[in-house]
Parts: C-alpha cells; structure tokens; sequence
C-alpha cells in the first residue's frame, strides 16, 4: 500500500483558518437566532449530549456574535440545549461577526477544497466544519461540491478503532479498507485489521472479509504469530514451510517503507 498523501506539514490545524480564542459566557445571555432552526432536535439526542457533557465538559465552543447587551448564537443550538439540560451555567464560546463567521467558512471549505488530506484529516476538518458553521451535511456537501454520501462516510472514519485509525493515517490501509472494518462486527475489526495488512487484502476482498468472516485469499493458514508480526510492522508477511525450515517473507512496496519495517524490526531487538 502507498503512503499517505499528506497537504499539512503541521497537521490538521495548519489548514484550518485562525480563530479567536475561546471565551466563557452566561447561558442565560444566549439568545437562539431569529430565523426558524433548521432542524428540531429529539428529546433523546439531547439527553445523550446531556449526560456526555456532565461527565466532559463542551469540547467544541458554539459560535455567537454580540447583540446589544448579550450573545446570539450562529452554530451550536444542540449544544446549547443540552447544556442547559446538564445545568451549565457558563459555555465555551467563539466570538464572531457574521462577516468574520462567513469569511471562516469560506476559508475552511477553500481550505478544503484545495488541500491534499489524508481521509481522517478530512473527517476532522468536516466535523469542525459542520460544527462551527452551523451547516447540514447537504448544505457542506452543496457548497464543496460532492455527494452528502461522501461526507457521512468520511465522518464514519472518526469512529474507527484506535488501531484501525493508525494504520490509516499511517498509510498501511486505505479508506476503502476502513470502511469495510467499520462494516464488520465490532468484536471481529480488530482481527479484520490484521487480516487486512498481513494477506494485503484488496477492499473487495476486505468488504467480503467482513460479511462472512473470512479473507479467501489466503493459500494456507498462517501462524498467529505472523498476522501480529504483520499488524506490527506494517506489512505483508507470509510463512512457508514447517517446524524443521522455511522461510519468512516480509513484502513492502517502497524504500521508505522498508526503511520503516527495518527499525521497527529494530525497536523490537
């Protein structure tokens, strides 16, 4: 597999545009806009985000901008109720104009739509996206010019395992890949994964993998050893022969990535 394709020498936020620094203020000062809400939240919704932020906190600020002696919100209305339901007093918030607020959307989807991104990069800059601008999926997906399909299915990446999101980032599976690990039973992802990097399964056979439960792919079965090796290093690696001799094939498909499984063999010595 080919490494990742990388636009931001300094990660996700050297393509988001800068922002004013977060600021706490009075839920009571927060007047909802006057303009009818895009979308009605259910009561369930807003008792998960409830209890999730008593236990975090809000780890995304809303967006309001100054009116006369309070705030009036642009992005978080789902955020805001459910604070007020968990008994907040104070939220974090970002203060805008509605010109600064569309010069960073317009910002962020230029950003976007000009950047080189590794999938999980792009998931994050849609969820930040869509949480600060108060955008639907279908409006994003409008105004960047794609498919709302497209959008839905990178943000599903945000969710992957923690292993499964290393090894895309990582450029040792594609996002074709993820999403078939995503498509599989959460107790069977992780052996998917090392399923996945040690028989260098295509996404068809991945997609396959995760209905019925095997690759088919492989000539013969592998030592459980082998399929660790292979999620540790990265790598293809193939076992041939018996207890009295054999031979052990490590396959990579550029120097650079043979110079990876090299000092990972070493780290391990």
């Amino acid at each position: 597999m080919s490494a990742p394709k990388r636009g931001l020498g300094r990660g996700l936020e050297a393509l988001l545009p800068d922002t004013q620094p977060r600021q706490e203020v009075a839920v009571v000062d927060i007047q909802l806009p006057d303009t009818q809400p895009r979308e009605r939240f259910g009561e369930a919704e807003i008792e998960s985000l409830s209890a999730s932020i008593r236990h975090h906190g809000i780890l995304q600020p809303l967006v309001v901008s100054e009116d006369g002696g309070g705030f009036r919100l642009i992005a978080g209305e789902r955020r805001l109720r459910a604070a007020k339901l968990a008994g907040l007093s104070h939220v974090p918030v970002f203060i805008r104009s509605d010109e600064a607020q569309r010069h960073f959307e317009l910002a962020l989807i230029e950003n976007l739509q000009r950047s080189n991104l590794s999938p999980l990069e792009e998931a994050r800059a849609f969820e930040r996206l869509l949480s600060e601008s108060g955008l639907s999926q279908e409006e994003l997906a409008k105004r960047l010019g794609i498919g709302r399909s497209k959008i839905a299915l990178t943000l599903r990446l945000l969710t992957l395992p923690a292993d499964a999101g290393r090894a895309l980032d990582e450029g040792r599976i594609s996002a074709g890949h993820a999403q078939a690990i995503l498509a599989a039973a959460p107790e069977r992802r992780e052996a998917l994964l090392g399923k996945i990097i040690a028989n260098g399964l295509s996404v068809r056979a991945a997609e396959r993998a995760a209905k019925t439960g095997t690759s088919r792919v492989a000539a013969s079965p592998q030592p459980a050893w082998a399929t660790d090796l292979a999620r540790d290093l990265g790598a293809r690696v193939t076992v041939r022969g018996s207890a009295g001799g054999g031979s052990l094939t490590i396959k990579y498909h550029s120097a650079g990535e043979l110079e990876t499984i090299v000092k990972r063999l070493r780290s391990e010595g």
